[in-house]
């Protein structure tokens, strides 16, 4: 059975824009985000033949989440794809126990974190300069609930990254009746269980995909939930929250991903520091607790800052650059994201499992909370107080 005449020419189209645009990317470190999702399995399909006999690099991110038959799909598709297979910086848990917060609906951290991390590191070790340096191909459909939101070539702004969409227009029949008879691709054999290739705690997933997770991995679900569960209610916090108490009940927050509506509250704030100003031109910060500082912070003011037991003084900068600093390390996760603002200068060690800066260039790019994942997402957000 062949595809209708409409969907051939859009097919063609596509194809057509595709070789266009790969002419004008591909010395810019050009590669397919691909997820062993139908979406991007088009995608990469659609570009192998537009230009062909080249092979993009299709870049998959696993994180230990995801499905074991991910991995294995990935096998049956190297002989017809460039795959290559990265590892994020840290893990779910990992970021868990160094106090970053549940996912929820509001900036979820997921994607950049467990997916983009591990492709940062890719375009470090191709020595590039920046993220823009690199550009994206990637699966978004018309199937998407945010497709409208996007456009055919964008900067894909978690990553700072020029991305093309190149299927926005495909609806999700259309994607896999293109799979089907142009490509003779077969699919992710979750397909057969879920509509999508979630992760085993996937928020987005509903009840029934749910239990095949919980069926498949018991541990990692039971383990994932109890810590929201301790961080909601173990530790009094639903109480304080301004919900109705119909909503406030675990079977709500946890049974039915209610925790995904979670809005931060002014009691997940604890001081980190108390500020004094210190005329004519300092700013001491009384650290609560010594084992936050972390002076590496402080590079991109060297030699107008110093340390005094558990302060830290600064003097000749401004009091919004220095407060940015403060908040940045008291709230640091170590986890490697912020080097999409300064590729020279950052990098994460993974013998360690900590962000490293060296040689920074003090052109103060870095001195905004932009990509600190620790400020946006630690569940307990330590925040300055002015004296």
């Amino acid at each position: 059975m062949s595809m209708d005449k409409e969907l051939e020419n859009k097919v063609d189209e596509t194809i057509s824009d595709l070789k266009k645009v790969w002419s004008i990317v591909r010395n810019r470190n050009p590669f397919i985000a691909f997820s062993t999702g139908k979406d991007s399995l088009l995608v990469a399909a659609l570009l192998y033949e537009a230009v062909a006999p080249e092979r993009p690099i299709c870049l998959y991110s696993h994180h230990p989440l995801e499905f074991q038959c991910y991995l294995d799909y990935l096998e049956t598709l190297r002989e017809r794809f460039d795959i290559h297979v990265v590892e994020p910086f840290l893990g779910y848990f990992e970021l868990m126990d160094r106090g970053i917060g549940f996912l929820t609906l509001k900036d979820p951290w997921c994607v950049p974190m467990l997916v983009g991390t591990g492709i940062l590191e890719w375009f470090q070790r191709r020595g590039v300069a920046s993220p823009q340096h690199c550009f994206m191909f990637r699966g978004m459909s018309g199937g998407e609930f945010s497709h409208k939101w996007h456009t055919k070539i964008e900067i894909y702004d978690r990553l700072n990254l020029p991305t093309m969409n190149p299927i926005l227009g495909f609806t999700t029949e259309e994607i896999l009746e293109v799979l089907r008879h142009r490509y003779q691709i077969p699919l992710n054999p979750i397909y057969e269980h879920m509509s999508r290739t979630y992760c085993i705690c996937c928020y987005t997933s509903d009840q029934k995909r749910q239990a095949y997770g919980k069926k498949h991995h018991p541990d990692v679900c039971r383990k994932y939930y109890g810590q929201i569960e301790e961080m909601i209610f173990d530790s009094g916090l639903i109480h304080k929250t301004a919900v109705n108490e119909k909503y406030k009940t675990k079977e709500e927050k946890l049974e039915r991903h209610g925790f995904v509506h979670w809005n931060r509250i002014k009691e997940q704030n604890i001081v980190g520091a108390v500020k004094q100003k210190m005329p004519p031109d300092g700013l001491c910060y009384h650290i609560r607790d010594e084992t936050w500082i972390d002076t590496k912070h402080f590079l991109p003011v060297e030699g107008r800052w110093k340390r005094e037991g558990n302060k830290i003084i600064f003097w000749n900068v401004p009091e919004g650059k220095c407060d940015c600093l403060i908040k940045r390390m008291l709230n640091c996760l170590d986890c490697g994201f912020c080097m999409v603002q300064c590729f020279p200068s950052r990098h994460f060690n993974r013998e360690t499992k900590k962000l490293e800066l060296t040689n920074c260039l003090k052109c103060g790019q870095c001195v905004n909370l932009k990509f600190c994942k620790g400020w946006k997402h630690r569940f307990w957000r330590r925040i300055i107080v002015e004296k």
